[in-house]
Formats: structure tokens, C-alpha cells, sequence
């Protein structure tokens, strides 16, 4: 696959989140030659990054490719990179690494991009997309997150009655 002399992939990555559902942050945390990087995102960017990179696995023939890969658990990160504002997959056929590019919220700051095995990316969508899908029940009626306790539907005109998840 990689060239044992050129460029080589992180050596951990994990996509997931810290918090109960409500209340969660979402981050990409990478361990790269021994640092650790931490970057922050939205649950709408993890449901997307995961649907993407099931795609592009499929489309060059990695899907499944990290099934027997577990990434390490996500933690509070002592320190945040910065907010991504967009990121970018791409594979490049010659070292048979996925190349993640983040650019930050703050345009001043520079992109970073990290390199990746095609098992790694799908160990961490798939983990990215189980991330996702543990938060709040959805309300059948409005499709908006409910709270333990219910919440106050904008199609019930505020009638709780049979109304929790």
C-alpha cells in the first residue's frame, strides 16, 4: 500500500463525541506520530463525513475495509485545534491513502490535512455514524429532537398528551 519512505497515515484516528444526548460535543481526534490533535465540529458534519466516506469507500473499492478495526475512545481533548468549517476526502491511487483536509472556522488559520489508511477512514465513519444515530429520539410528528421529559411540539399546537420518547 504506502511507500514505507513516503508520506504515511496518522497513527489513530477517531470520530465521536463527549456528552450525554442533548449536551454533546463532537470531534474528530487524531494521534499523529505520537501528538495528539483534537478538532471540533457539528453532529450535522459527523452524519455527513460518515455518509461521504461510505461512498467514497465503496466507490474505490474499501467498504468494509476497517470492520475488524476498533478506533480508541473519543476524550475531553486538553486542547481543540480549532472549529472545522469544511472538510475534504480524496484518495490518492499512488500511495493508497485517504487524504483529510480541515479548514478552520477562522479564515485566517491554515488548512491541515491528515493522511489516512482506507481502513482507518471506515473504522471512523462507521463509529462516526453510530455517534450520530445514539442521540435523542426523534419526535414522529415534527422530526425534532425530544428531550427525556418530552418537549413541545410545533404540530400539537403545545398538547403533550402521548407525547415522549
Amino acid at each position: 500500500m504506502a511507500d514505507p519512505g513516503g508520506p504515511r497515515p496518522v497513527d489513530d484516528f477517531a470520530v465521536g463525541y463527549v456528552g450525554v444526548p442533548g449536551e454533546r460535543t463532537f470531534y474528530f481526534q487524531f494521534v499523529d506520530a505520537g501528538t495528539p490533535h483534537a478538532y471540533l465540529l457539528e453532529k450535522g458534519q459527523v452524519a455527513a463525513f460518515a455518509e461521504y466516506a461510505g461512498r467514497l469507500l465503496q466507490a474505490i473499492g474499501f467498504a468494509g475495509a476497517g470492520a475488524e478495526l476498533e478506533p480508541p475512545p473519543i476524550v475531553e481533548p486538553d486542547e481543540i485545534a480549532f472549529r472545522i468549517e469544511t472538510m475534504q476526502l480524496g484518495y490518492d491511487e499512488a500511495t493508497g491513502m485517504i487524504r483529510l483536509t480541515l479548514s478552520p472556522s477562522q479564515s485566517e488559520d491554515p488548512a491541515v490535512v491528515h493522511l489516512l489508511t482506507p481502513a482507518q477512514l471506515d473504522a471512523a465513519a462507521r463509529t462516526g455514524g453510530e455517534s450520530v444515530d445514539q442521540g435523542r429520539p426523534r419526535c414522529p410528528r415534527c422530526s425534532l429532537a425530544m428531550d427525556p421529559d418530552g418537549h413541545i411540539c410545533p404540530t400539537s399546537n403545545g398538547d403533550l398528551r402521548h407525547h415522549r420518547p
